[in-house]
Formats: C-alpha cells, sequence, structure tokens
C-alpha cells in the first residue's frame, strides 16, 4: 500500500509540473531593470561662446535634463519639446520579448507665480509600446516626445503654469497585472521673472 501511494505522489507531482509550462518570454523577464530620464537637444558650451540669441545656430547636443529653467536665455535648457527617454536592460543569458511597455504622465499645474498651490492633475496614458524585445546582456532604448510649450500655451491662458511633469512607466509582460519593473521621473518646471 506504502508503495502505491509513493508511486500515486510521485505521478501527481510529475503532472503538475507538466501542466504548467513557463513561457520562454518570462524565463529571463526577472532580468530587465528600467532606467528613466528626459532629454533635449541644446547647444553646447563651444556654441554658447560669443552666440547670438536672437540669430542662434542649430542645437545639436543632447542633453539629460534634472529640470526645466527659464532663467537663462542660453545656458539653462528650456527647450519646447522634451523626450522621454526610457531605457530597459537585460542582464540575462536569455532575451526577453514581447513586453508591454505604458508611459503615462501627470503635471502638476497651479499659478503661474505660486508653485506653492500648484496640484497634480488626472494620470493620463501617453503611449503603449507592444512587442518590445531587450536582447541577451543588452539593451533596448525608447523615445516619446513630450511637448511643454503646448501645455504652457494652453494654461497661459488662465495665468496657470505647469509647475512639474512627472512621469511613470510600467514594463509588463502580456495579460499579468503585475508589472516586471517600473519607474518614476519628474521634470520640475520653473518659469521666468
Amino acid at each position: 500500500m506504502d508503495k502505491r501511494v509513493a508511486v500515486l505522489a510521485s505521478v501527481v507531482t510529475i503532472l503538475a509540473a507538466c501542466s504548467s509550462p513557463r513561457p520562454l518570454e518570462t524565463a529571463g523577464a526577472g532580468e530587465v531593470r528600467l532606467d528613466l530620464g528626459f532629454s533635449c537637444l541644446w547647444w553646447s558650451p563651444a556654441q554658447m561662446e560669443g552666440m547670438n540669441p536672437n540669430a542662434p545656430p542649430p542645437k545639436n547636443t543632447e542633453v539629460r535634463l534634472s529640470k526645466w529653467e527659464y532663467s537663462d536665455p542660453i545656458g539653462v535648457p528650456h527647450p519646447d519639446v522634451v523626450d522621454v527617454v526610457i531605457t530597459l536592460t537585460n542582464s540575462g543569458r536569455q532575451a526577453v520579448s514581447n513586453l508591454e511597455v505604458e508611459v503615462a504622465s501627470q503635471w502638476r499645474r497651479g499659478p503661474l507665480q505660486d508653485a506653492a498651490r500648484a496640484v497634480w492633475g488626472e494620470r493620463a496614458v501617453l503611449k503603449r509600446f507592444q512587442n518590445v524585445s531587450v536582447p541577451a546582456a543588452g539593451s533596448q532604448n525608447l523615445r516619446l516626445p513630450v511637448d511643454l510649450k503646448k501645455m504652457m500655451e494652453a494654461l497661459e491662458k488662465e495665468q496657470f503654469w505647469p509647475h512639474s511633469l512627472r512621469v511613470m512607466v510600467s514594463v509588463r509582460l502580456p495579460g499579468q497585472a503585475q508589472p516586471l519593473t517600473q519607474a518614476q521621473a519628474e521634470l520640475p518646471m520653473m518659469p521666468g521673472d
């Protein structure tokens, strides 16, 4: 009788293992990391030397932004459009494919001269990237432009300002609610005097 129970238990264990195979895309998914930031094209330090702000050369240097500030006509970047730069890195030995990357945003809006009264608006999905792949021991870059000037102009009519932009990114496998990884980044926006 004990032999039958042991054999039956072994069969149940084998059947349980076979009934829930793990998809190939999931195998290395835990190895994916996410880096998120903002960048824009701006003038290089060499271009800014002696530059005429009324007849500037083309902006051809990519810079990473930690803030947007209209305090200096050329020295501090304050572009009309910024790129959300998403870098997915796979440190695993298998490529990861079929990822869904959702990019959402929120704006902190308030009176132009009173950032303390600004409040966060509704979360809005900017884009969903589908079927994203990251090679083994490699990375994949995704970019999404955000038009800051459009938001500034829309709020200007009410003497309001977009004091900050928050971007949230979630990476998932299709059909799964729990993200593999997620991150958020914030871009403070200081108006000029």
